[in-house]
């Protein structure tokens, strides 16, 4: 048995823990099948961070909602102005060869 592996192998009890340090015990597996940290979801869950993205729950329905666009206008932001931000000119892009612009030079015949 391997000493680090991947959350896969742990799981299949190949390794003993992940390069990260996670043992067997700290992952689960969701619903479509993916390994996941028992602890990071938690966190996850604790800090809110499906409702700072921007969904929510709906009685009566199953699986995450879109928070509605009503809820978002009433914070305040910056007003965007229209036009280019730097002032700075910008060159002409040159088509064609590395030429730079020069004639060909020849080579001569051999």
């Amino acid at each position: 048995m391997q000493r680090v592996g991947s959350r896969r192998q742990v799981w299949n009890k190949t390794a003993k823990q992940t390069s990260g340090g996670l043992t067997r015990s700290e992952l689960f597996q969701d619903k479509y099948g993916n390994l996941k940290s028992r602890k990071a979801s938690k966190k996850a869950k604790k800090n809110k961070n499906l409702k700072k993205a921007g969904w929510t729950f709906k009685k009566g329905s199953f699986g995450a909602v879109r928070i509605e666009e009503k809820k978002k206008k009433g914070t305040k932001g910056k007003k965007r102005t229209k036009g280019r931000k730097s002032t700075k000119k910008r060159g002409k892009k040159q088509r064609g060869g590395g030429s730079c612009g020069s004639p060909p030079v020849d080579q001569g015949s051999r």
